[in-house]
C-alpha cells in the first residue's frame, strides 16, 4: 500500500493560490485534565494564531459529539483517559476527516504503535517547539488533504500491539509505503538513507536513517547487530562463528565485534528456547 505524500510546488502553494491563506483552522482539545487543557490552549493562542479552539472535551463520548458538531480540521487527543483509551475515538468514525495530534506520556503502552504509524504525537510535558512543529505539519496535511491513510494504519496497529502483524509506514521522498513488519527481513543503513529488504525480494529506500528504524523496530523482535544493520530475529537461518548471520533470503549480515558475545548469549539463546 502506498500513500502519496507530495507537497505543493516550492513546498507550499503561494499565498494568492492557496485556498487556506488567511484561514482559521478549527481545533478541539480532548483531555480529561483541565490543567493540561488550559496549558495547551494558552500555548496555541500564543504560538499558533491561525488556530481557533472551538471546543474542549474531557471524555470520548463528549469528544465524539463535539467533533460531529464542529467538524474540526484538527484535534489534540490524549491517549490515556478514564473509561476509554483515546484510540477508541478512532473506532467511532468510519472515516477520519480531521487531523489528529496525539498527546501521550513517555510510558504509554501504545507509544510504539504511534511511532510506526506515521502519525504525530506530543510527549508530556508538552514543549512549545514540538507543539508548533506538529501543528504546522498537521495544517500542511489539511491543505493537501492527505490525512486518512495513516489513521487506518494506526487503527490496525492498536489491535496488534507488540505483534509483527503491526504495519509500518516507511517514509520515502514522495510517499509512504505501508508494509507489515513480519515482511521485513532486514534494514541496511546506506549513506543517510535506509534500505528495507522484504520477504518478497523487493527493496524499499527510505529517507529516514537507520537510527529511526532501530527505535521503531526493536520492540518488534528486531536486533541491531551492527551500526549499519538491523535484522528480524525471526528471519535468522544460520549463524557462522566468524560473526556472520545468514537470513531466510540467503543474505549475510555481519555482527559487530563488540556485539558478538551478547548476540550469541542472548539473541541466539532466546531464539532456540522459544
Amino acid at each position: 500500500m502506498v500513500v502519496t505524500n507530495r507537497p505543493f510546488a516550492n513546498s507550499r502553494q503561494s499565498a494568492e493560490n492557496n485556498p487556506y491563506f488567511g484561514y482559521m483552522f478549527k481545533a478541539i482539545i480532548i483531555d480529561d485534565e483541565p490543567k493540561i487543557q488550559r496549558v495547551l490552549e494558552i500555548k496555541l493562542q500564543e504560538f499558533c494564531k491561525d488556530l481557533n479552539i472551538v471546543d474542549k472535551a474531557e471524555d470520548i463520548e463528549s469528544a465524539y459529539r463535539s467533533i460531529t458538531k464542529h467538524k474540526p480540521d484538527l484535534i489534540f487527543l490524549d491517549i490515556n483517559m478514564p473509561g476509554a483509551s483515546g484510540f477508541k475515538l478512532l473506532e467511532m468514525f468510519e472515516t477520519i476527516e480531521f487531523e489528529i495530534i496525539f498527546v501521550t506520556g513517555y510510558n504509554e503502552y501504545a507509544l510504539d504503535a504511534l511511532k510506526v504509524s506515521a502519525v504525530d504525537y506530543l510527549l508530556k510535558p508538552i514543549k512549545t517547539e514540538d507543539l508548533v512543529i506538529a501543528v504546522d505539519k498537521a495544517k500542511d496535511r489539511v491543505e493537501r488533504k492527505a490525512m486518512v491513510d495513516s489513521y487506518k494504519v494506526l487503527k490496525h496497529n492498536v489491535n496488534n500491539l507488540g505483534s509483527q502483524e503491526t504495519q509500518i509506514a516507511i517514509t520515502s521522498a514522495e510517499a509512504y509505503d505501508i508494509v507489515k513488519i513480519s515482511d521485513i527481513i532486514r534494514c541496511e543503513g546506506w549513506n543517510k538513507y535506509t534500505k528495507i529488504h522484504l520477504t518478497s525480494g523487493d527493496t524499499l529506500l527510505s529517507s529516514a536513517n537507520i537510527g529511526t528504524f532501530r527505535e521503531q523496530l526493536e520492540p518488534y523482535d528486531f536486533y541491531a547487530c551492527h551500526k549499519s544493520h538491523i535484522i528480524n530475529k525471526k528471519k535468522i537461518k544460520r549463524y557462522l562463528k566468524e560473526g556472520t548471520i545468514v537470513l531466510d533470503d540467503g543474505s549475510e549480515v555481519p555482527v559487530a565485534r563488540r556485539r558478538k558475545e551478547f548476540f550469541v548469549d542472548n539473541v541466539l539463546k532466546s531464539i532456540y528456547t522459544n
